[in-house]
Formats: C-alpha cells, sequence, structure tokens
C-alpha cells in the first residue's frame, strides 16, 4: 500500500484497474478536478455502478474533511494500542449504530444552547484589516451543470430505502434538494450524515456559533471552490439570515479580506476559512493566534468544523455536476435559518422505526 504515495501508483501491478479507477477519481475530487475530467469519470463508470459512484465520490469528501479538520485541529497521534483498537474492524456494527441513536434519544436535552452572544455579524469594521493575503480567485469559472452524472431520485418511483430516506428530509428541510436526491442512491449513509450536516449548518440543535457568519465563512468557501451548487442554496440562506447583499457579494471579490463590511471577527474566521480550504491552516501560527483573540476554543471547533463540511459538499457536489433547482426551490429549501430539534428528534425516531433487518453487502 505504501505504493499509493509514490508518482507512478497507476502503473503498479499491485492494484486492479477497478482500484486504480477509484483513486485516480479520489485524486481528482481531493484536488476539485474531477469535474473537469469526463474521461476520469468515464473509466471510473466502467467499475462502478450510480450507487457505489456516490459513495466512493462522498468516501473522498469525507477524508478531504477529516483530513482538513484534523490537520488543523494539530490532533496528536493516539499511541499505537489505541489505534489498533479504535481500528481493530473494518465492518461497522448497525447494531452499535441503532443503540447510539437510541441513546440519543434516551439523553435528548430539554433545552439546546443558544448561540453564542458576542457573535455580533453586522458590526462595523474596527481596527485594521486582517494582514493575510487574500486567496486568488478566478473569476467566472463556475459552471451551471444540467446533467447530473448520477441520475436525480424520486420518493415515487426510488428504490424503498431511498424513498424512505428522501421522505425523511421534507419535514427537516421543507422539500427534496437535488443533492439529496444524489446522495439518495446511498441511502443508508446519507440518512446518518443529513442530520449532522443541518445541525452544524443552523442554530437551534445545539451549534453555538450563529449562523449569519457561519454562512460568510460557508458562501466564502464555495466562492474559493467554485461551487455553483453549495453557493446557491448557502447564499439562499445567508439571505433568510439576513445577510445584505453588498456583503454577500463582497464574499466573491478577491480582496475579500480587506473590505471594510466585515467586522475583525468576521475577517479572522474568513482568514481561517480560506487556509483551511487550501489545507494550510495547520502551519499559520500568526493566523490562529488571531483567531484566538475572537472565538474561544468550542466556537473554533465549530468554525472549524463548518469548513471543513463545506469543503466537503463542495468537492462532492462538483465532481458529481449536481444541477441547480429552480431559483423557487432554492429559496424554499433555505427559508430559515432556525432549525427544530424536536424536528431532528422525530428524524431519528423514524429511522429506527424503520430499521432494517438486513443491510446490503459490499460488492468486492
Amino acid at each position: 500500500m505504501l505504493e499509493l504515495a509514490s508518482s507512478d501508483y497507476l502503473t503498479s501491478a499491485h492494484f486492479s484497474p477497478r482500484e486504480r479507477a477509484a483513486v485516480l477519481w479520489a485524486e481528482n475530487v481531493a484536488k476539485n478536478t474531477a469535474r473537469e475530467r469526463d474521461d476520469v469519470y468515464a473509466a471510473v463508470k466502467q467499475h462502478f455502478t450510480d450507487a457505489e459512484l456516490v459513495e466512493l465520490t462522498d468516501v473522498c469528501g469525507v477524508f478531504a474533511v477529516s483530513n482538513r479538520f484534523q490537520d488543523t485541529m494539530r490532533l496528536p497521534i493516539e499511541e499505537q494500542g489505541e489505534i489498533n483498537k479504535i481500528k481493530s474492524s473494518i465492518r461497522a456494527d448497525p447494531n452499535r449504530i441503532k443503540a447510539f441513536l437510541e441513546m440519543l434519544i434516551e439523553t435528548w436535552p430539554k433545552e439546546f444552547p443558544s448561540p453564542s452572544s458576542i457573535d455580533r455579524t453586522g458590526e462595523t469594521a474596527a481596527g485594521s484589516a486582517s494582514t493575510a493575503p487574500a486567496r486568488k480567485l478566478t473569476v467566472n469559472t463556475m459552471p451551471a451543470y444540467s446533467v447530473p452524472r448520477v441520475p436525480l431520485l424520486d420518493a415515487e418511483t426510488a428504490p424503498v430505502e431511498s424513498a424512505r430516506f428522501l421522505s425523511s428530509t421534507r419535514p427537516l428541510l421543507g422539500g427534496v434538494s437535488n443533492a439529496f436526491r444524489v446522495w439518495a442512491h446511498s441511502p443508508h449513509v446519507a440518512k446518518l450524515f443529513l442530520p449532522y450536516q443541518i445541525s452544524l449548518e443552523r442554530e437551534g440543535a445545539g451549534s453555538i456559533l450563529q449562523t449569519p457568519l457561519k454562512l460568510l465563512v460557508l458562501i466564502r468557501t464555495a466562492h474559493l471552490n467554485a461551487a455553483t451548487y453549495s453557493l446557491a442554496h448557502r447564499t439562499a440562506l445567508g439571505r433568510a439570515a439576513g445577510i445584505a447583499e453588498e456583503r454577500l457579494a463582497a464574499l466573491g471579490a478577491e480582496d475579500c479580506i480587506a473590505s471594510p463590511l466585515f467586522s475583525p471577527r468576521e475577517r479572522a474566521a474568513l482568514v481561517w476559512a480560506e487556509h483551511v480550504a487550501d489545507n494550510t491552516a495547520k502551519r499559520r501560527e500568526d493566523i490562529f493566534d488571531d483567531l484566538k483573540k475572537h472565538f474561544a476554543v468550542a466556537e473554533i471547533v465549530e468554525l472549524t468544523g463548518s469548513c471543513a463540511m463545506g469543503n466537503r459538499l463542495d468537492l462532492v457536489h462538483n465532481a458529481l455536476c449536481v444541477p441547480l433547482e429552480s431559483p423557487a426551490e432554492i429559496e424554499a429549501l433555505n427559508r430559515s435559518v432556525r432549525l427544530d430539534p424536536t424536528r431532528i428528534k422525530t428524524y431519528f425516531e423514524t429511522l429506527l422505526a424503520d430499521w432494517p433487518r438486513e443491510f446490503p453487502v459490499c460488492r468486492s
């Protein structure tokens, strides 16, 4: 497996054609170039079904998230004995996942913490702007896709588990997005990811940062990744959060960080987001020191997690060429930044009520 670190791994006899196609796809997803590589897509399609391609792409996105988050937070490596305990098996026991969900419901809080009261996204700039260089943006390179790389599933015609997943998104989001119609190809994974995403993205279910600030960061991340789909949805949610149009527009500017429209706290978060996106935050002690002036430890963890999640979604949606919904549909899906925690609880209860007796077996 050490050959994966070499530049000529694609010619190695130790990997099958299917494995080489997967690794090449992963490389392009990580570089955010998969959407442009029809040749790589054609190669991976020879070896993987639509459902497998969605899961494979998500795995690439997950590791992009974990790499950015873990590297950025400089998480220390455990002792080998602890690593062996954690990584003792590649098989997830669905009964343990079920027990975990049951525990969540049993210990569900009567009240959730409110977002930080010091998060003033409308605050005028005070003091000097950050001296960190702005990330160079490539202008007008955000294609809107009309044909997705995998079919968009529909609740009325999809397989049973996919249909259940699609139906479960409506009470949480008020509709079904094209992104989740793509995710529905891998319903058992998607149904566990959905509550995590929206709980981190919005406020009401335990998030400690107010949504407007997180959306400034997520919108900037979408610009950096030239992620058309993510940008449209986050911008709509930003409007619902009350972010002014001039501030939304400024997030796409090359000199975004220097804009007087953002407070020192917001600029610190935006600079951090740029370096998390580039996976360079781990080396920038100066930027981290500035961040600590404005954010508590728990806030830094949530902010970094939001940045990492945003990058994951951008890479996956770009690679799979998820098409935009109509403007009216996008607005309807992003009408409120407030998430009712009882809906999350009901969602988990529904998952348990419909828990499969058997889970699909992986194809070798």
